[in-house]
């Protein structure tokens, strides 16, 4: 099919998804064109199996029973580059956050050490797909949330050379340089530090991470920024009005920025009624699970990081969650506005207390490119959706 006949097709085949109440069948990844799915390089630009790997002491080596993701059930998804998140809960703030990261990075040079025929660090587009062609996962590095930095460039440059790729500006959290989208905002955007913190990612090779910024932020950084950006896992407001989304404007900005926004697979950013139905629950957004006490004990940050991690983990509900139609939604409305040049996988796995009914965990990823067939993409466009453009961002931004 080519890509003159795939738009219309794409167009007429999205509105019947977005109207009809029953998702395609997706028994399983037999149904997925193998050829197809298998030749891809798949990259999942955000899973937060570090934080279980550092507050519960998993052994991601293992097939666990619950959870999203372990080595075992990425290689059955067919997921072969993998974004770890580095994320320092906010109440580390500004003088104990690097600690925290480092403690996250050595999990996963740990794990690297123990399982060197089934995984391996990259730094580049070259490094991912030599590791892919090896039969190895590739594992990269991003930090979420720049308090990590501790308010020091210095601190950000140390972190790039231990391998850390893109930085999430912000988290929740309004850090002491760059207002988040959930949280009061101090500079109207990015303080003057916090441009030089831009100008310096550009500099030095790594990517600027957009998702968690407000949108004074966002614009700010689109100013300044002279290299494609990503948005590492957010999705769309349009579809679902969360702070946390892309309005279209914003999409539109990434796109001509040469960017990537890879889609978010959490339940309240992917649909507004669940949304709404969820904070009725809990009474109040999922925010506020991650909102951080006016008094805290340095001593105590490891244990309260770890008890807030698995208050969140092991929240329930009854509401049942949007399907993984709902993620193919999601990616429909990017390319509808900018093509399918410009959108990418953001899980957000093993950080997320639900996931999609049909998506619970990585070896569903299959069932999603099935989708994409069913819905009249292009294998090259879906090569480009599971990886091809995020792998032309980390080359134009780190030169490899």
């Amino acid at each position: 099919m080519t890509r003159q006949i795939l738009i219309p097709l794409f167009l007429v085949l999205s509105a019947v998804a977005c109207t009809s109440p029953e998702p395609a069948s997706t028994s399983g990844p037999e149904l997925v064109d193998a050829d197809v799915h298998t030749r891809s390089i798949l990259v999942d630009t955000h899973n937060d199996i570090l934080q279980r790997m550092v507050n519960e002491d998993v052994d991601i080596r293992a097939r666990l029973s619950d959870g999203h993701s372990d080595l075992h059930r990425f290689a059955e998804g067919g997921v072969d580059a993998q974004f770890f998140s580095v994320w320092p809960d906010p109440i580390y703030g500004s003088d104990h956050s690097a600690r925290r990261v480092l403690q996250q990075v050595d999990a996963l040079y740990r794990l690297l050490d123990a399982a060197p025929d089934r995984i391996e660090l990259a730094t580049t587009t070259a490094d991912v797909r030599r590791i892919v062609a090896e039969g190895k996962l590739a594992a990269l590095m991003g930090i979420e949330g720049g308090h990590a930095i501790e308010d020091d460039l210095g601190v950000l440059r140390m972190f790039h050379r231990l391998g850390v790729r893109y930085m999430t500006l912000t988290h929740f959290n309004t850090n002491n340089w760059a207002d988040s989208s959930t949280d009061v905002a101090r500079f109207d955007g990015l303080s003057p530090f916090g441009e030089d913190v831009v100008r310096e990612m550009n500099r030095i090779g790594m990517i600027v991470d957009i998702s968690h910024v407000s949108d004074q932020t966002f614009w700010d950084v689109m100013r300044l920024t002279t290299k494609p950006v990503i948005a590492s896992h957010s999705s769309c407001r349009a579809l679902s009005d969360h702070a946390r989304n892309m309005s279209d404007e914003m999409i539109e900005a990434v796109g001509e920025n040469g960017g990537v926004i890879g889609i978010n697979f959490y339940p309240e950013y992917l649909d507004q009624e669940y949304m709404e139905k969820r904070e009725a629950e809990r009474g109040g957004s999922v925010v506020e699970a991650f909102s951080v006490p006016e008094e805290r004990d340095p001593a105590r940050l490891d244990e309260l990081a770890r008890e807030r991690h698995l208050a969140f983990a092991g929240s329930e509900s009854d509401i049942p969650p949007p399907t993984i139609e709902a993620v193919a939604d999601h990616i429909d409305h990017v390319v509808g506005l900018v093509g399918a040049d410009h959108v990418g996988l953001g899980s957000d796995f093993d950080g997320i207390d639900v996931a999609p009914t049909g998506l619970e965990d990585v070896t569903q990823y299959p069932d999603l490119t099935q989708i994409l067939i069913e819905r009249g993409y292009s294998d090259e466009d879906i090569e480009k959706i599971l990886g091809e453009n995020f792998l032309r961002v980390l080359r134009d931004v780190t030169g490899s």
